[in-house]
């Protein structure tokens, strides 16, 4: 690849494709049908579940970044860091709630605040959030807000999914977002560990441990499961996304699968073809949280082996912890050319999402 001519952010064209809107418990218990909004607003014992995980290092950490609480947040972004199209969600992993109804509950809740709110009179892009612990009533949600011009795709946060992503009872989902012409968007997390790998999380003595692999291997278990299960070759035509995970653990996870797959063809019967030609072909990867190698040929290399049809850049923002778009921008146009860098800030989300922008 060449190197690209140095280009000013502001003439480039730049889908964001992670951007989270804040909102509390009382704002979203006001969207909430009873008995669930009480339950939120008068019960003396947390609904949300989380870790004890001391994230912000004794306040060490300033977060005062992560409040997206109404537009007017977000047009201030797009001005200060130059984001023309900003794709947000509501960023809370339903599959973390034991209740199921409360879950559903949740989902219409958080749907409906966004187009209230976010969408309906700006123009904004958005993620419909689903709970999976209900898979035909996340059908209906789908189904339900399709029609929605700015609903771009489905998000699911890969915190607490039991079964996985991929289980055949989860099919309902994939169909509704395939009919509907929606990616599916999956979402890792830090602070819900403690679902998915409780032993690690009971076993690690610091948050280190537990931020460093959090997010990479509930995408790599989510990743699993669906190439396991066959799901993109049941719904040839539906795109999957992964936010919120970096970028280094997709080609190990196209490789090892590979060498799986050609010890163990008999067990994935619907796949039919090898695991990284599907994930080339219909699957999408997120830069945030871009990693930080000590020599930056590594990551030259790593986005090779990615390439520009498969890479979207994210910042994360609000959080505290999100990627400036000058951090992906800087190898961009250092090793790559003026097309590849334009597919990564915008013709590949476009492609990914469908976009009509």
């Amino acid at each position: 690849m060449t190197q690209a001519t140095p280009g000013s952010v502001a003439e480039t064209t730049v889908v964001d494709t992670d951007v989270h809107i804040t909102v509390d418990e009382e704002r979203i218990a006001k969207y909430l049908d009873e008995p669930y909004r009480s339950s939120i607003t008068d019960s003396p014992h947390p609904v949300f579940p989380s870790s004890s995980w001391d994230q912000r290092m004794g306040g060490k950490i300033d977060d005062h970044f992560s409040t997206f609480t109404d537009p007017e947040d977000i047009q201030q972004f797009q001005a200060d860091f130059q984001i023309e199209y900003p794709i947000i969600n509501t960023f809370e992993p339903l599959g973390k709630f034991s209740q199921p109804d409360l879950a559903v509950n949740l989902m219409r809740a958080y749907n409906d605040l966004l187009l209230d709110v976010f969408l309906d009179d700006y123009d904004f892009l958005g993620l419909a959030a689903i709970a999976t612990q209900k898979p035909q009533e996340a059908a209906a949600e789908i189904n339900r807000v399709a029609d929605e011009d700015q609903i771009v795709g489905i998000y699911i946060g890969t915190s607490g999914e039991y079964p996985p992503v991929g289980d055949p009872s989860n099919d309902p989902i994939y169909k509704a977002a395939a009919d509907n012409d929606l990616s599916v968007v999956f979402h890792g997390n830090g602070d819900e560990f403690m679902f998915d790998f409780p032993h690690h999380n009971k076993g690690f003595n610091n948050y280190f441990e537990v931020q460093t692999l959090g997010h990479a291997w509930q995408q790599m278990a989510a990743m699993s499961s669906l190439l396991g299960e066959g799901v993109p070759a049941k719904f040839p035509d539906l795109n999957f996304v992964f936010l919120e995970a970096g970028i280094g653990w997709v080609p190990y996870m196209m490789h090892r699968m590979n060498k799986i797959y050609r010890m163990r063809r008999s067990e994935v019967p619907l796949l039919e073809q090898s695991p990284e030609e599907y994930v080339r072909d219909q699957f999408y990867v997120a830069s945030q949280p871009l990693g930080e190698p000590n020599n930056g040929d590594d990551m030259k290399r790593l986005i090779e082996t990615l390439g520009a049809d498969m890479l979207m850049f994210a910042t994360d923002y609000p959080h505290w912890d999100f990627d400036h778009l000058e951090e992906m921008d800087k190898y961009l146009q250092h090793y790559f050319t003026p097309e590849e860098r334009r597919k990564v800030l915008y013709e590949t989300p476009v492609e990914a999402f469908g976009l009509n922008i």
